[in-house]
C-alpha cells in the first residue's frame, strides 16, 4: 500500500493555507510515497494509494472523479459552489456515493450533497487536529493575517482593465479606503499599531518546490504558536490557531456569497466578527475586552470534532497517528 498527500496547481501565486490543510493530513500517514496534485487525481495509474481528500474541490471539475487507483478518505471536504455542477454530474455523484459517507468541512457542502442523495455528515476541518503537534507557547506577538483581504485596494482594482470592470460591476469601488478604518474601529489603534502583518499568499517562484511550501506551512504555524493575538480573515489561519490554543479573532467580511458559504458551521467555533456589505458589524465575542486585553478568549467547542477526525483518519490509514512523517 502506498500513501499520497495532495499538492496544488498554481500559476504565479499560491496560498499556504492549502499546504497547512495537507500538512494536517500528512501527519496521519506513516510515510509519503508521492505528492499528487489535487487537479490531477484522475491521472494516477500506479499501485493502490491511500489519500486523505480534505479541502476545497476544485479548479477543474472536468478532471473529476479520481483514478480507480486512488483509495480516498473524504473528510473535511468542501465543494466550490461554482464548480458543483461539474463535480456532481452523474459520474461524480456515483463516485461520492460509493465512497460515502462524506465528511463535509462546512454545512453548505453537506446540504449540497444531501440534496443530490449523497450520504454525508459535518466533520468540520482537519486542521483542528493540529493542536497535537503545535501548541501556543508565548505571548510575544500580535499578528494580522490578511485581515479583510477581499476588500478592494487601489493596487488590485487598477492592475488591469478587467479588474476595474469587475470592481465597477460589483460596486466594490465604493468600498475603497474603508478597510483600514474598519479595522481600527473594530480593534482599536493600540492593537493596530502593535500588529505585524502576515500574508498567506506567496509567489510561486519564491517557493518553487513542494518541499519548500510544506516547510513554509510548518514555519507559519510555528509563528502562530508565539502570538498573544491573531486577527485574520483566513480560515486556515484561524482554525489552526484555535487548535493550538492561540487567541484568535476571525473577521468575516468582504466575501461574496459563494465564498462565505465555506464558513457555515465553522465560524461558530471561533471568536467571529461578521461585517456585512453595508458595513454593519455583528460579533459573537466581547470585542471591548479584546481591545482592552489585546487578546481573545480561547474557545473549546471545536474539541467535540477533534476526536472523531483523528479516529477516522487513523482507521483509514490503519495505524496510530504519526507525529513525524517526512515528506518526499
Amino acid at each position: 500500500m502506498q500513501f499520497g498527500v495532495m499538492t496544488y496547481d498554481f500559476q504565479d501565486r499560491f496560498n499556504v493555507g492549502d499546504y497547512i490543510q495537507s500538512l494536517a493530513a500528512l501527519r496521519f500517514l506513516p510515510r509519503v510515497d508521492r505528492y499528487i496534485c489535487r487537479e490531477n487525481l484522475h491521472e494516477y495509474s500506479g499501485p493502490e494509494m491511500k489519500v486523505i481528500l480534505n479541502g476545497h474541490f476544485m479548479r477543474y471539475p472536468a478532471n473529476w472523479p479520481p483514478s480507480p487507483g486512488i483509495n480516498p478518505l473524504f473528510i473535511s471536504f468542501h465543494i466550490n459552489p461554482r464548480r458543483a455542477e461539474g463535480l456532481l454530474a452523474e459520474k461524480g455523484r456515483a463516485y461520492l456515493r460509493d465512497h460515502g459517507p462524506i465528511g463535509c468541512r462546512d454545512l453548505s457542502t453537506l446540504q449540497l450533497l444531501e440534496g443530490k442523495g449523497i450520504p454525508g455528515y459535518f466533520s468540520s476541518c482537519l486542521t483542528l487536529t493540529l493542536g497535537s503537534r503545535y501548541r501556543h507557547r508565548s505571548d510575544e506577538n500580535i499578528f494580522f493575517v490578511d485581515v479583510l483581504f477581499k476588500y478592494p485596494t487601489w493596487q488590485g482594482m487598477f492592475k488591469s482593465l478587467n479588474s476595474l470592470k469587475k470592481a465597477l460591476q460589483s460596486r466594490a469601488i465604493f468600498r475603497l479606503g474603508k478597510r483600514d478604518k474598519l479595522i481600527e474601529n473594530l480593534l482599536g489603534r493600540e492593537i493596530v499599531q502593535s500588529a505585524e502583518a502576515i500574508t498567506h499568499e506567496y509567489s510561486a517562484d519564491a517557493y518553487p518546490t513542494e518541499d519548500s511550501r510544506f516547510d513554509l506551512a510548518n514555519r507559519t504555524l510555528k509563528r502562530y504558536e508565539t502570538a498573544r493575538l491573531v486577527v485574520t480573515s483566513r480560515i486556515h489561519c484561524a482554525l489552526p490557531c484555535l487548535a493550538m490554543g492561540t487567541p484568535v479573532v476571525f473577521v468575516n467580511g468582504g466575501f461574496r456569497q459563494h465564498q462565505a458559504q465555506r464558513f457555515t458551521g465553522i465560524s461558530e467555533l471561533l471568536n467571529t466578527v461578521g461585517i456585512s456589505s453595508d458595513g454593519r458589524v455583528e460579533t459573537n465575542c466581547d470585542m471591548e475586552s479584546v481591545r482592552r486585553d489585546m487578546s481573545a478568549p480561547v474557545k473549546s467547542e471545536h474539541l467535540r470534532y477533534v476526536e472523531d477526525l483523528i479516529r477516522r483518519c487513523e482507521q483509514f490509514v490503519g495505524e496510530p497517528q504519526n507525529q513525524t512523517a517526512d515528506t518526499r
